[in-house]
């Protein structure tokens, strides 16, 4: 990846009308050759972001700069971007090669240069003896790869994806993720993805840009938004977290639901500063009742290798912990009392009450 972004938008706002903003002052640098997700809850402004790069949509404020050049007052034929929708947008009056030369022929390349890319785009996403296929008799999975080759024929230095594997079965949309990064890492085109599946943007992504109300609340590695979580909305919203009242205790440490233990920031802050402890459910375990804080089982779900257990603290809090099905004899019964200890070796993220 080179030094300087590719891509990168300057304080750009979107102001659709009656006090109702899709995007406030968003800053973002992606460099040439990134794998990018924008990820958060439906209505974050993830999609609107997508749109003002592609040129579908005019930002109200800011700046969208490709190769350090302003691109905001270009239209979207005019950039040198592709997107690959939702619904694939395949035309269903041709057949696969057709659909996928489509581009290159509005462009007014050559018969014989067209041929050689449609060929070479169809065997990239593994349809190469489809060409002349009708897209009818294709499957959705197939029809999402005719729409990637159709977007990557034309050479694109950045490529969007709306969302779109969203209408694939878990299993296939589960393949066409890895296919989809295997793309991008031969291409090493620079992809920008917008999801609202976590998995999905932990799974293929470099970084994640995690969205809500139109904002900004962390951009990080996908190891580095499930360790260390800038905001309780970003603790909340990538993986599982309980998030549990506690205090500081003055020595490095905080007590919290029965727990006391070190937790990483504490020291800096005053004894009695009220904070938030975020423990995933994998570093929790159960315990000799009496050993840890007191907890009664509320349900026990399945989940293949491992029971997801759902309790409750005394102090009313909800808490979830996931226990291998090979640990899990003497496993209390829901509304049984069991006690809740910090796997050894595990930590706690400190955020603000």
């Amino acid at each position: 990846m080179t030094t300087d972004p590719l891509l990168s938008l300057r304080g750009v706002s979107k102001d659709f009308g009656g006090g109702v903003f899709g995007l406030k002052d968003i800053d973002l640098d992606i460099a040439s050759g990134e794998f990018v997700s924008l990820l958060g809850p439906s209505g974050c402004g993830k999609t609107t972001t997508l749109r003002v790069i592609a040129g579908f949509e005019p930002a109200t404020a800011g700046e969208v700069l490709l190769n350090g050049r302003e691109i905001g007052h270009l239209p979207a034929n005019r950039r040198p971007v592709n997107t690959v929708f939702q619904d694939y947008a395949v035309f269903p009056h041709m057949n696969v090669a057709e659909n996928v030369g489509f581009g290159l022929s509005v462009r007014g390349t050559g018969a014989r240069e067209t041929t050689r890319r449609v060929a070479e785009a169809l065997e990239m996403v593994g349809l190469g003896d489809k060409a002349k296929r009708p897209v009818a008799a294709l499957s959705g999975g197939q029809r999402q790869r005719v729409a990637l080759a159709r977007a990557i024929v034309c050479e694109p230095q950045v490529l969007l994806l709306d969302e779109p594997l969203s209408a694939l079965d878990a299993s296939l949309r589960e393949q066409m993720q890895v296919e989809l990064k295997n793309l991008q890492n031969r291409l090493g085109t620079t992809f920008i993805l917008v999801t609202h599946d976590q998995t999905e943007a932990l799974s293929i992504s470099d970084r994640i840009v995690v969205m809500n109300g139109g904002q900004v609340e962390q951009i990080a590695t996908p190891a580095e938004l499930y360790d260390r979580p800038a905001t309780r909305f970003v603790a909340s919203f990538i993986g599982t977290m309980n998030l549990l009242a506690g205090r500081v205790t003055g020595d490095g440490q905080v007590e919290s639901a029965g727990f006391v233990l070190p937790v990483e920031g504490a020291g800096a802050l005053a004894a009695g500063t009220a904070v938030t402890l975020g423990l995933r459910p994998e570093d929790l375990i159960l315990a000799p009742i009496g050993a840890g804080a007191r907890l009664t089982v509320k349900t026990t779900v399945f989940h293949g290798r491992s029971l997801r257990v759902i309790g409750r603290l005394n102090d009313g809090a909800e808490v979830v912990l996931d226990v291998q099905r090979a640990a899990s004899a003497g496993l209390p019964a829901d509304g049984g009392a069991a006690a809740l200890a910090l796997r050894p070796g595990a930590g706690a993220i400190l955020l603000p009450a």
